[in-house]
């Protein structure tokens, strides 16, 4: 028998009632915590009740099969050589994880690739089939009968990959949740799979896993669904159009996490005395020599090597003293970083620059019309802010402050969006069970949707957005990647009929910016005109850190799948969930 859903229009009287708290039940005891997880473990991943438990490692590649989850830490450093060098902070600390006994997963655990398994898809919405969607019914379905689930089964959610621990764990715990499963038997790992390392149980090493009995199991066997914990991208431009994102209406939030765009300091001459002189003064430290041509910074004192993001990250460059980087107020909070020379400047031409950066390919950078930032000079609810290095969540007392200072009570709606949905999924958690806030809602597309629906492209280089060098942390820090700048990007906004230049304040020429791009000059889907702080970006290599999102003349965007001339809703996925 099929269930009977209210299909949602796009009218403003139905956004309307979009708005209105729904009925959602929080269960405190989705966190579990882990002394509790291995009393399960030990009667034979059983819970007290007799419930039969289902530990499920959450990956986002199928190489961290063989390397995070198996614990094999030569995989891991040879990755880590591969990417960033073996004088890198990323190779360095996979050696201290392993002494410390936290590579590995947890005995019985059975390890899905989220990215690969269902939990998200390319599915159409429209106007435009955008990746990382939630899963179909029938994807999520195989996914939980190849691991054997079952009805009456307790499922934990962990992950044993360090970086995205936050993202993995809720991103399956959302899309479950998202197809009926009831928070009492879906319960998230606190601290994830290190959380249970460092409570003194130790992790197991290898890939092989427990054998399955597959399952006939279903979604469709459940109760209820709760899709009203997703926004399409139909009801997010209605939600900018009608001024609800602006007014008041709903609290949108912009989760992405940094790449931050930070400029580098150059308030000193190569012979050190004060003045510009065009070099950022980190390429002039003092006992330092660097090459440009292999981007190394050499010590004089032990001729020791070091790329960019183990000068900025990490200690050793600096004779092991921490120090902090000095930050102008008015643009970003100060955030800690373990050196002193990175900062940004305070022109007003480059205040608008400390906005997230969107790590996958994307038309162009910016943020939804009215979005509030994850951090500001009057809040910080970033990712660090709310979970501690020791991966577990900070007390509901502490996020509940923390939010408060960002305007976030629980008294209107919250939709929240990140770059792909994945770390959207962390702050529902956060915000929904373990704050306790019911009228929260997701923007499944997220800015790998919403960033390519443009009507507009660029003419010329003048308006995409240019990075110098990207720089990456140590694991397990949650500090994330930073974009390092060493010139200025003009911004473009729209003021009502038109794109002006933040900078200058004129219109933006036709010889700069013309019609075109994904949606071919179709100004019913653009979502650059309900867009603030907009620059382009251009590459085919993406994910290439030596040219992250760097205009190449030779080359344009990635191709997409768009529909420019649909004349259906863009709620697709949400009607063929609804069936």
């Amino acid at each position: 028998m099929k269930r009977q859903y209210a299909r949602m229009t796009v009218s403003c009287i139905t956004l309307l009632a979009v708005l209105v708290v729904y009925a959602a039940a929080v269960s405190a005891g989705s966190l579990i915590e882990p002394a509790e997880l291995k009393t399960w473990v030990d009667n034979g991943y059983r819970t007290k009740d007799g419930q039969r438990v289902v530990i499920i490692d959450v990956v986002p590649n199928p190489d961290d099969l063989h390397s995070w989850f198996a614990g094999d830490a030569a995989k891991l450093q040879a990755t880590m050589k591969a990417r960033f060098g073996d004088d890198s902070a990323q190779y360095q600390s996979i050696i201290q994880l392993e002494k410390n006994g936290k590579l590995g997963h947890i005995p019985g655990s059975l390890c899905l690739i989220s990215h690969a398994d269902g939990v998200v898809a390319n599915r159409n919405e429209g106007p435009m089939v955008a990746s990382h969607q939630v899963g179909d019914a029938a994807h999520v379905s195989a996914m939980l009968q190849k691991l054997g689930v079952t009805q009456d089964d307790v499922l934990v959610l962990t992950s044993s990959q360090q970086i995205p621990w936050m993202v993995c764990g809720p991103r399956l715990w959302w899309t479950l949740y998202y197809w009926g499963f009831s928070p009492d038997k879906l319960k998230l790992l606190n601290g994830s799979t290190q959380g249970y390392a460092d409570a003194g149980y130790p992790l197991e090493k290898g890939g092989v896993q427990p054998r399955v009995r597959p399952s006939t199991f279903s979604v469709d066997q459940l109760p209820s669904r709760h899709l009203q914990a997703r926004v399409s991208l139909q009801e997010m431009i209605s939600m900018v159009d009608s001024g609800a994102t602006t007014n008041g209406s709903v609290y949108l939030l912009d989760v992405r996490q940094p790449p931050f765009a930070y400029y580098l300091k150059d308030e000193r001459k190569a012979d050190g005395t004060a003045g510009s002189d065009g070099i950022p003064d980190i390429y002039q430290m003092p006992g330092f020599s660097y090459d440009a041509k292999t981007k190394r910074f050499t010590r004089s004192s032990d001729k020791a090597v070091f790329n960019l993001s183990r000068m900025l990250f990490s200690p050793d460059a600096n004779d092991g003293k921490t120090a902090f980087a000095t930050f102008d107020m008015k643009v970003n909070p100060p955030i800690p970083l373990p050196n002193r020379w990175l900062a940004m400047h305070s022109s007003p031409r480059e205040a608008h620059l400390a906005i997230p950066l969107s790590a996958r390919d994307a038309a162009f950078e910016g943020m939804i019309k009215g979005a509030h930032l994850a951090k500001t000079p009057q809040y910080n609810i970033t990712v660090p802010a709310l979970a501690g290095p020791d991966h577990r969540y900070k007390s509901k007392d502490e996020l509940l402050k923390a939010f408060a200072k960002a305007g976030i009570d629980g008294a209107k709606p919250i939709v929240i969006y990140c770059q792909t949905g994945a770390v959207s999924s962390f702050y529902f958690y956060v915000l929904h069970e373990v704050c306790g806030f019911t009228d929260v809602r997701m923007y499944d597309g997220s800015w790998l949707e919403w960033g390519n629906m443009t009507a507009f492209e660029p003419a010329d280089a003048y308006y995409v957005r240019h990075d110098a060098e990207m720089v990456f942390p140590a694991y397990p820090s949650l500090m994330p990647v930073v974009g390092i700048f060493d010139g200025h990007n003009n911004y473009l906004e729209w003021d009502g009929s038109r794109l002006v230049d933040t900078v200058t304040g004129e219109p933006v020429s036709e010889s700069h910016v013309k019609l075109g791009g994904h949606m071919k000059g179709n100004m019913r889907w653009d979502t650059l005109h309900r867009s603030e702080h907009v620059v382009f970006r251009a590459s085919e290599k993406i994910q290439d850190p030596n040219r992250y999102q760097t205009f190449n003349r030779n080359t344009d965007w990635l191709p997409k799948d768009t529909a420019p001339d649909c004349m259906d809703s863009a709620d697709m996925i949400g009607r063929e969930d609804a069936k």
